[in-house]
């Protein structure tokens, strides 16, 4: 990265707070009514109504609990969405604008339930969601206008005015009251730990295979066999028909420690171009701020630092801080219509998936709508999110973009700044993509320099991976799979990691 050398890799959620329980790998064969795969909000909402109504429930989290997606995002909760609920108003129609607006503040509420409930210490507080311009642009300007009239229709209080609050010069804000931010890592944690006594949690238990028609989840030490299987990974794992809606974006994130008065509680989201998300973070006796950037394309960054150095140049040119303390990256995957995809996909599996940037919020309702569906209930909201709907007009012009981009990065390969001839020419700390005897290889060279050689083919739908000299990963461009520098798996819709090969 480009970034200043005192930042620390890690989020702002990961770096403040304490570490959670330890939870085993799993080493043998089970079976249980339901098997969760991912241990994120998603996951573990789903672990505890599931649990607490008396199923026998198991766990499996590639990693370790919440520091997937969940323990890289803003800790934002709020009714509307990345896109406007005037844009879903345009796509679907005031109904449905009104049923995304009234699930997600029922989700937003659970979540304030479950917390006071079980008096977990996550940070949790209402506050206002804000759209902010910096400068005027008459586009935005309209679109304030028609947004305050969707959140009026779905009953929420909004209004236009002046500078939010922030201390630096905005010209115009669209404030939507009685949102909530928290702590997602605690929150995430201690979901995990009052599900100790009353479900089966396994860490470092990454999934490499499953018998979709037996409802057979494997890893490599061990098997579950369960009636249902929720797939609780942001995007489905194997290959299906949903991956040619989804969209894979990544974003990254910077923190600082703010050196004068804090910055007011609240979401704020500036519109003028290149976006930024901010808000305040209070730790102890010190205030942070921290800048949420814009998103692009998984694996597409030929040089992701930039995303980074942008980040901070942002917060030096708008905030007192000191140096960045915090720097992180977080993945999304964007629906083709604009609506997550929830709901039940053969006799065994449940996907929930294509929550943009948007996924706290949509994942807790998710695991909810899911939750129900397994329990035998009816849920007002499953009909919204259907997973098999069919939207061509809605859908068209986002699923012809994405699926005509992954043609094209199936048929071009790497970048070229990006590849190299010889393993001699990549750099200590680096990685490229060369060719050998015909095949592409992945090589990345440690700081002894040591080549690390994988196939760079892969193992979902054989487009060739990038390098990300930012989080030292290879990233897919096709399907946002992501693997470690020695091939293995780290998030996407891949369940095999890139092969390794002989230097």
């Amino acid at each position: 990265m480009k970034a200043s050398t005192e930042e620390k890799t890690v989020s702002i959620w990961e770096g403040t707070a304490t570490k959670g329980s330890a939870f085993p790998p799993l080493t043998d064969d089970k079976e249980a009514d339901v098997v969760i795969i991912g241990g994120g909000i998603t996951g573990l909402t789903a672990a505890m109504l599931l649990s607490e109504a008396g199923k026998k429930v198991v766990l499996l989290e590639a990693w370790q609990i919440g520091l997937g997606t969940t323990g890289n995002s803003t800790g934002n909760l709020y009714i509307t969405v990345d896109e406007c609920l005037s844009v879903i108003k345009k796509k679907w129609g005031k109904d449905v604008m009104q049923a995304v607006a009234h699930s997600r503040a029922e989700a937003i509420n659970f979540i304030e339930s479950t917390i006071n409930k079980h008096n977990i210490d996550c940070d949790f507080y209402r506050t206002s969601f804000n759209l902010f311009l910096e400068h005027n642009d008459e586009a935005i300007e309209s679109l304030f206008e028609e947004e305050l009239e969707a959140l009026t229709e779905a009953g929420a209080e909004a209004s236009i005015g002046g500078n939010p609050g922030l201390p630096f010069e905005a010209a115009q804000s669209l404030t939507l009251e009685g949102q909530a931010q928290f702590h997602p890592l605690k929150y995430a944690r201690a979901l995990a730990e009052r599900l100790k006594d009353t479900c089966e949690i396994h860490e470092n238990s990454q999934v490499v295979d499953f018998d979709e028609d037996q409802g057979i989840v494997k890893t490599s030490n061990g098997s579950i066999k369960a009636s249902h299987v929720i797939m609780a990974t942001h995007t489905p794992k194997g290959v299906y028909k949903v991956h040619t809606v989804l969209g894979p974006y990544r974003e990254y994130g910077v923190a600082a420690e703010l050196l004068s008065d804090p910055m007011p509680r609240g979401i704020f989201w500036g519109m003028n171009k290149p976006k930024h998300s901010i808000r305040c973070f209070k730790n102890g006796n010190k205030n942070y701020v921290m800048a949420i950037g814009e998103k692009y394309k998984t694996g597409h960054g030929d040089d992701t630092g930039k995303y980074v150095q942008e980040l901070e140049d942002y917060l030096k040119a708008h905030f007192d801080v000191g140096p960045i303390t915090h720097v992180w990256a977080g993945q999304q995957y964007r629906p083709a219509d604009s609506l997550p995809y929830i709901g039940k996909h053969g006799d065994f599996m449940y996907f929930l998936t294509g929550f943009a940037s948007d996924g706290l919020t949509y994942g807790t309702l998710a695991a909810m709508i899911v939750s129900d569906m397994i329990l035998g209930k009816d849920n007002k909201w499953q009909d919204t999110y259907k997973l098999n709907r069919i939207t061509p007009l809605k859908s068209f012009k986002e699923f012809f973009k994405e699926n005509i981009d992954n043609l094209v990065q199936l048929v071009k390969g790497a970048p070229e700044e990006m590849e190299a001839d010889t393993m001699q020419e990549v750099p200590p700390g680096e990685g490229r993509i060369i060719e050998r005897d015909g095949e592409k290889l992945a090589v990345y060279k440690d700081e002894d320099g040591v080549n690390h050689i994988c196939s760079a083919v892969c193992t979902h739908l054989k487009c060739t991976v990038n390098w990300n000299p930012s989080e030292k990963s290879w990233d897919c461009p096709c399907h946002g799979s992501r693997f470690k520098t020695d091939g293995q798996v780290i998030e996407g819709p891949a369940v095999v990691g890139l092969p390794a090969r002989k230097a």
